[in-house]
């Protein structure tokens, strides 16, 4: 089994509710391999009309 950490950029849009995060974060890392453990580093907020924030995530992935 290989083991891989990446870096990961995810815009989280508004549509999507805090207690539906998780599960949001998960199903997009999983489209890059086995997710291992993963965590959000950081948030950065955009001033556009779509109030749209971008996530910054370090995740470690088998393949």
């Amino acid at each position: 089994m290989k083991l891989s950490s990446v870096d990961y950029y995810l815009d989280w849009p508004v549509s999507i509710k805090l207690k539906n995060l998780r599960e949001f974060i998960t199903l997009n890392l999983e489209k890059k391999g086995d997710l291992i453990r993963w965590s959000i580093v950081d948030i950065q907020n955009y001033n556009d009309s779509f109030g749209t924030k971008k996530l910054t995530i370090k995740a470690v992935l088998a393949n």
